[in-house]
């Protein structure tokens, strides 16, 4: 005869059976870690364009909301057309489309000009310190003390050349695969962000759905309301981020050109860009940039390091604060714990999600 749990000890079986399968379930991830993450890397790859697809639906939310209000008028007899909301998604494509070839139409020209500015200055630094670049090349051993340093760096460098021409090919397909990659999951992407954009009422429905009939009420009710704040939370810092990014590249290139730094237009644009990634942003940007200003010139190096120095103070206690306000709430040495979590588990990704996550 089969002996039932009393109704009073239920509740600790469950507990009891739920501690022991958490447990298995911990071992066993640590045993088959890597596999684990080897899937995981796997399905994240595969996966990838309808990642980008959600990420840019993301970021066209705002635009294609305030568009579609714009056509509700055009459509009160039809109050349950899907119009409004498909030419939304298409306008909102449209401009982000546009707003991304002009900024690159603008912005490339005086990158490359920048860019061949730099090289030059880089070349002319070398040959006026042609003999401190060999003593250099001497004490760390590239060279030796009896043969000539020009010839010898010369032929060091044909016979890199050499080298690198037998695995040309390789490096000129894995170049191709990786352009073709990106265009493809860039694609495949905007196709994806356009349907996520024209049916996100059907899909919000259907997640409803979902909930209210795998859990109680109740507890579908607190998974709505947390999954909203989150959003809210996520599009609040996502888009206070880029403002305060664009905010910071605009003051960095007037005030380098107020100051006749050199480089403006390209160094702020690596500021600004950096400035989107939390916490150790200004400082990625800011190394490579007083780096490129120390060969030129170190007093402009100087000049800029003290600048950058205040404006990251000014942005991160006025700037940001104003923009972003308090989306997250958290202190800095949980977001450097988050931070680096993040980097390690999803690379860039991870770097990028993982304050407001």
């Amino acid at each position: 005869m089969k002996r039932w749990i009393s109704e009073e000890y239920r509740p600790l079986a469950r507990m009891i059976i739920a501690v022991t399968a958490a447990a298995a379930l911990m071992v066993a991830a640590l045993v088959y870690l890597d596999r684990i993450t080897g899937f995981v890397s796997q399905v994240i790859g595969i996966l990838s364009p309808f990642l980008v697809g959600g990420a840019l639906a993301f970021i066209q939310m705002p635009i294609a909301r305030r568009v579609e209000k714009l056509l509700q008028p055009l459509f009160r007899r039809k109050p349950e057309s899907k119009a409004p909301r498909m030419i939304s998604a298409i306008v909102s494509i449209i401009i982000l489309v546009l707003l991304v070839v002009v900024f690159l139409s603008i912005l490339m020209p005086q990158v490359a000009e920048s860019g061949a500015s730099l090289v030059r200055q880089v070349t002319t630094f070398v040959n006026e310190n042609d003999e401190a670049v060999n003593d250099f090349l001497k004490k760390a051993g590239f060279i030796g003390e009896d043969v000539d340093p020009l010839n010898s760096v010369w032929q060091n460098i044909l016979s890199s050349a050499t080298n690198y021409v037998g695995v040309l090919p390789t490096v000129l397909r894995t170049s191709y695969n990786l352009v073709y990659s990106f265009v493809f999951k860039l694609l495949i992407g905007l196709i994806v962000s356009f349907y996520l954009l024209a049916d996100s009422r059907r899909i919000s429905r259907v997640c409803k759905k979902i909930c209210y009939a795998l859990a109680e009420r109740n507890r579908a009710d607190r998974v709505i309301y947390w999954t909203r704040k989150a959003s809210r939370i996520f599009a609040g810092f996502t888009t206070g981020k880029i403002v305060d990014s664009l905010v910071v590249g605009i003051i960095c290139y007037f005030m380098m050109l107020l100051m006749g730094l050199e480089y403006p237009l390209i160094i702020s644009v690596v500021i600004g860009v950096t400035n989107v990634l939390p916490f150790f942003g200004p400082f990625i940007g800011a190394v490579p940039s007083i780096l490129i200003l120390l060969i030129v010139n170190p007093m402009s190096a100087l000049k800029f390091a003290i600048f950058i120095l205040i404006l990251q103070q000014v942005d991160g206690n006025v700037i940001g604060p104003k923009i972003l306000g308090d989306y997250t709430g958290i202190s800095p040495l949980l977001t450097m714990a988050a931070i680096l979590l993040g980097s390690g588990l999803l690379g860039f990704v991870g770097l990028i999600i993982s304050v407001p996550l």
